[in-house]
């Protein structure tokens, strides 16, 4: 089974509010190997992640660094996929956030606030982590485990992080 871990990159504050691109990555593993990267970019606190991630080359099983990526923009995957959270998100001053910064936009409201109010704790062998998922929790949980190598993070999602940052440093240097 392939699984890809998607995660944003680095973007400077002054991106915020549609005013620049942030790097939306996807690793793919095949067991512990790495067998590709796709990566493209998104607008910062814009509407196009869902549509960029769809384009992405992804596994049999996505593993999502949380809903929110690149400020305030959202992904909404649309099958075999885990929204993964280390810890649990703070609620109530992401739904204030949202609600100040984007009142209008309900759909954004909505799916993001339909991930964090739904997650359900797992006690995997690296620690409790936080999961939101279309897959049956037990083979979510193995998947997880499965790639938690050094920490609570599995692999993919902690290669994409890496990768995300480094891309997105590389594109202010290049800017």
């Amino acid at each position: 089974m392939l699984v890809s871990g998607v995660d944003d990159g680095y973007f400077p504050l002054s991106f915020k509010g549609r005013k620049g691109k942030a790097p939306l990555i996807s690793v793919v593993y095949d067991n512990f190997s790495i067998k590709n990267i796709d990566l493209d970019f998104i607008t910062v606190d814009g509407e196009d992640a869902t549509e960029i991630y769809s384009s992405l080359d992804k596994g049999d099983v996505t593993i999502i660094d949380s809903v929110i990526c690149g400020g305030f923009n959202y992904i909404k995957p649309t099958s075999n996929f885990i929204y993964f959270f280390g810890k649990k998100p703070n609620n109530i001053s992401i739904l204030n956030a949202l609600k100040k910064h984007f009142r209008d936009d309900n759909e954004r409201i909505e799916t993001i606030n339909k991930v964090i109010g739904n997650l359900t704790s797992l006690s995997t062998k690296k620690g409790t982590v936080f999961v939101y998922t279309d897959l049956d929790l037990q083979l979510a949980k193995e998947i997880i485990e499965k790639y938690q190598i050094f920490v609570k993070y599995p692999e993919p999602i902690r290669s994409a992080h890496i990768i995300g940052r480094s891309v997105g440093q590389l594109q202010l240097k290049v800017l």
